[in-house]
């Protein structure tokens, strides 16, 4: 017998824990949202039933932090979005075809928590997803999982400028009023 594929094991749990969040009653998902470093009930759930190892439990503690802050308190389905990467999130705060004035999430910040390592990121990653929270930005939760476990942040910074670059080229492709 083959042993899981590590990205399966990476989406499969992601997306197990979002929807656990969406299906929670409103005090679990409170208790998710004030989490601490001692978890609770609903992540030690989800930790059992996803085979999560004790070396692993801090990451996807936090993970599972970040989704619940991103998880609407009236929400009734996960907020996993496929193919919307948390870097363009990032940039335009969930709204996908929106004009971008400005990215919601500064340049600065994003060098920020691209330059930082080890806890002082997941801290740095923790407080941009409290940022982009308030907008209630659905979001591929596999590519959350994978920044918050790894510590290569190449494909969120990229997909935060494609999203910017892309906001460029609309711009370009309008028509200037004379």
């Amino acid at each position: 017998m083959a042993p899981d594929d590590p990205q399966d094991v990476v989406a499969k749990r992601a997306l197990a824990i979002a929807s656990a969040i969406a299906a929670a009653d409103p005090g679990e998902r409170a208790a998710a949202r004030r989490m601490g470093q001692g978890g609770c009930p609903l992540f030690w759930r989800q930790a059992a039933r996803l085979g999560i190892a004790p070396h692993e439990e801090a990451r996807w503690m936090r993970f599972t932090l970040m989704i619940a802050l991103l998880t609407p308190s009236t929400a009734t389905e996960s907020i996993h979005k496929a193919k919307r990467p948390l870097g363009a999130v990032l940039a335009d705060g969930g709204d996908a075809g929106g004009k971008l004035d400005k990215p919601v999430v500064s340049e600065q910040r994003l060098a920020r928590l691209l330059a930082a390592r080890g806890i002082s990121r997941l801290d740095t990653l923790e407080r941009t997803v409290r940022m982009v929270a308030r907008t209630k930005p659905p979001l591929d939760v596999v590519d959350l999982a994978w920044v918050v476990l790894r510590e290569d942040s190449g494909s969120l910074a990229r997909e935060y400028y494609r999203r910017l670059d892309r906001q460029t080229d609309t711009d370009k492709k309008e028509p200037e009023n004379a």
